[in-house]
C-alpha cells in the first residue's frame, strides 16, 4: 500500500513539476524562443518561395494547381503574417525581458513564440505534396453557325459524309475537296459545331495550312487556341 502511495504521489508531482517547468522556461529563455521563431519563419519562407516557383512552373505549362497547395500557400501567408506582427510586438516589449514589466506579460509574449514556432514547423512538414499540379482543361474552338447557311443537296451529302467520318475511329485524316468559295469552310465550321456540341472530342482546333506550311506558325495557332505556351526552339521540340 505504501508502494502504492508512493508511486501516485510520483506520478502527480511529475504532472506538477513539468508544467512549473515550462512556464519558467517562458519567463527565462525569451531570447532563445525569439532565435528560434526567426530560425523557422526563414526556413517556412524559404519553402513557400519554392513551392511558389513550382507552381509558376506548372502554370506555364497550363496546369491546374491542386486545392490543397493552394490552401497551404494561403494559411503560410497569414501564419507568416502573424508571426510578423509577434516579432514586432516582441521588439516593441524589449524591456519585458529585462524584468521591466509584468511577469505575465512575459509569460503570454514567449508562449505565443513558442506555439508559432510549432506551427511554422508543421507547415514545412506539410510542403511535400502528393499532388501538386495536374492537366488544366484547355479551352477548344469557339464554333458558331454561320448566318444564312443552306444546305444544298450536294452539301448535305459532304455534311453528312463528312460527320459520318469523324466518328470513324479508323480515320485519321480527312480530305474535303473543292473549288474555292465553294463553301468548304463553312461546311467544316458546322460539322465542327456539331461535333463539339456532340461532345465527340476532348477538344476542337482549328489551324490554317497553307500549300507551303509553315510548321512553326502551325504549332503556334494550335498553342493559342489552347492557351499554350511553346518555349522549345526547334519544331521538333515544340512538337514534343
Amino acid at each position: 500500500m505504501a508502494e502504492v502511495g508512493i508511486s501516485v504521489a510520483a506520478k502527480v508531482a511529475e504532472y506538477l513539476v513539468q508544467p512549473v517547468i515550462r512556464q519558467g522556461q517562458y519567463l527565462f529563455c525569451a531570447n532563445k524562443f525569439l532565435k528560434n521563431l526567426e530560425d523557422k519563419k526563414k526556413d517556412l519562407m524559404s519553402t513557400r518561395d519554392i513551392v511558389l516557383k513550382r507552381v509558376e512552373e506548372a502554370k506555364r505549362k497550363t496546369e491546374r494547381i491542386e486545392d490543397v497547395v493552394q490552401k497551404w500557400l494561403t494559411e503560410v501567408h497569414t501564419l507568416l503574417e502573424e508571426v510578423e506582427k509577434l516579432e514586432q510586438q516582441v521588439k516593441a516589449n524589449n524591456s519585458c525581458f529585462q524584468g521591466q514589466c509584468p511577469t505575465w506579460r512575459r509569460y503570454h509574449l514567449c508562449k505565443e513564440m513558442v506555439e508559432r514556432t510549432k506551427v511554422m514547423i508543421e507547415f514545412n512538414n506539410k510542403s511535400n505534396f502528393k499532388t501538386f499540379a495536374r492537366l488544366a482543361t484547355l479551352p477548344g474552338i469557339e464554333y458558331s453557325s454561320i448566318e444564312g447557311f443552306t444546305f444544298f443537296e450536294s452539301t448535305k451529302l459532304a455534311y453528312a459524309q463528312l460527320w459520318e467520318a469523324l466518328q470513324d475511329d479508323g480515320v485519321y485524316r480527312i480530305a474535303l475537296l473543292g473549288l474555292g468559295g465553294s463553301g468548304k469552310t463553312t461546311l467544316v465550321t458546322e460539322v465542327g459545331k456539331k461535333a463539339k456540341e456532340s461532345n465527340l472530342f476532348d477538344r476542337i482546333v482549328a489551324v490554317t495550312v497553307s500549300q507551303t506550311p509553315n510548321v512553326r506558325n502551325i504549332q503556334g495557332q494550335m498553342a493559342d487556341m489552347l492557351n499554350f505556351k511553346l518555349e522549345e526552339e526547334t519544331e521538333k521540340g515544340r512538337a514534343q
